[in-house]
């Protein structure tokens, strides 16, 4: 299976989608964050996101699919 380029980079902030197959992704559904961090797997692209609230030392894996990049204006 050829893996796709990354579109969510580095430093983007995002929101999260809830998707069925992806717990993480009910459980901050709608909720918004900053990836802090990228990493190849098997599965795709994960991405680490330090989510709005949360301590500064916890971050959240999710896959690009469970994210939506947001514009700092619409992250309100």
């Amino acid at each position: 299976m050829e893996e796709r380029p990354t579109m969510i980079r580095e430093g983007d902030r995002v929101r999260v989608l809830p998707r069925e197959e992806s717990p993480p992704s009910q459980k901050y559904a709608g909720q918004t964050g900053v990836v802090t961090m990228t990493s190849p797997s098997v599965y795709g692209p994960l991405l680490f996101v330090q989510m709005d609230g949360n301590p500064d030392d916890v971050d959240t894996g999710f896959s690009e699919d469970d994210l939506e990049e947001v514009q700092e204006w619409e992250d309100s």
